[in-house]
């Protein structure tokens, strides 16, 4: 009888087996014909006709796929085919994943007898060869682990003449930009002949305007080339503009008058630094900075080696300062950093590491 039951059993296996087999038939057979929530989202993003059934759809389906790579993407790429404006992007962006971050760095040294004025600023060049080799170091080493990211940065001159023969050959060998190299890790860009190139190119830089120094026009820089080097935070890409302006703090083209109007206006410029109003004297007289027509609010300015010379009797630096400060300000920059000339380069160098790394 026992026998019988063990063999009545056995003869039962394969039918438990079989209806296993066929209940994970027909569950795959389910999974296949019901949509899954990516394909939904996608099909149903292929329909919106404007930008606020494409925030409705991802506000649907936000829970599911948030991490969804293609789901993502479509909705960004969907978003695109309606050619919104700056405004309604940003808008877009405020809701959407963020997008890849990307830093362009823009550095325009004054490349005027501020870099031969052995009075006012000795070993001039020496500070600003260090601060530059100090930007390049925080910037390979904020990049060189990323992968096909946009990250840029360019030297520039101030001068339309400096722009020209072997300043702007100089110039056009100082710019690095990643968004060509595709697929491969960042380090395999950085190399070590980057390295030399990037010290080459400073060095002969400076060499070419110690022999030739001109005035630093930073108003005709910004009015004439600065847009055009800015970069514009996309659906698909999220740029930090990021300017350094290595500078005395002194505006003072070579052939125009000066735009940080110190000397000749001591007496109502040096009492308003001990009062706290020096804008407000500046502003009342007319003195400030013509504003430029370019949009900084996607910008963030660092302004260093601002070191006021020995007639400035200690005031000079607040109202440099205030001039840059209201010009900027007036051109809507995101954020403004001033460093004075320090008596320190490990400390000037940690502020500006700071700066383009923050």
């Amino acid at each position: 009888m026992d026998n019988f039951k063990k063999t009545k059993k056995k003869d039962k296996k394969p039918l438990f087996l079989l209806f296993g087999l066929f209940v994970f038939f027909t569950i795959f057979i389910i999974v296949l014909i019901i949509p899954s929530s990516q394909t939904n989202a996608i099909e149903e993003l292929k329909i919106c006709s404007n930008k606020k059934e494409v925030e409705a759809i991802w506000y649907k389906y936000k829970t599911d796929l948030y991490q969804d790579e293609e789901f993502i993407l479509e909705t960004r790429t969907k978003l695109v085919s309606f050619n919104l404006s700056d405004e309604e992007i940003n808008e877009c962006r405020s809701w959407l994943p963020p997008a890849p971050e990307s830093i362009n760095v823009i550095i325009v040294p004054d490349l005027s007898r501020r870099i031969i004025d052995d009075i006012n600023n000795p070993n001039q060049i020496e500070n600003d060869i260090s601060i530059l080799r100090t930007i390049w170091k925080s910037f390979v080493d904020f990049s060189k682990l990323k992968q096909d990211s946009k990250d840029k940065l360019i030297v520039e001159v101030t001068d339309i003449d400096q722009a020209k023969g072997q300043f702007g050959i100089v110039a056009d060998k100082l710019q690095y930009d990643l968004s060509n190299h595709k697929g491969q890790s960042n380090r395999l860009f950085f190399s070590p002949e980057k390295d030399k190139q990037f010290e080459g190119n400073i060095q002969e830089m400076y060499k070419l305007a110690k022999d030739k120094p001109l005035g630093a026009d930073y108003r005709f820089y910004l009015r004439r080339y600065l847009a055009s080097h800015l970069k514009k935070s996309t659906l698909f890409d999220n740029f930090k503009n990021k300017v350094i302006i290595i500078t005395d703090g002194y505006l003072e083209p070579e052939t125009n008058p000066a735009d940080t109007k110190i000397y000749g206006y001591q007496e109502i410029l040096y009492p308003s630094v001990l009062a706290g109003n020096t804008l407000e004297i500046i502003t009342s007289n007319g003195l400030n900075i013509p504003k430029v027509n370019i949009d900084l609010a996607n910008t963030e300015v660092l302004v260093c080696e601002v070191n006021e010379r020995k007639e400035g009797k200690g005031y000079d630096f607040e109202i440099l300062k205030t001039y840059w400060d209201d010009w900027f300000k007036r051109m809507n920059v995101k954020k403004i950093t001033f460093i004075q000339r320090e008596q320190s380069n490990l400390l000037t160098a940690k502020r500006v590491k700071d700066f383009i790394i923050e």
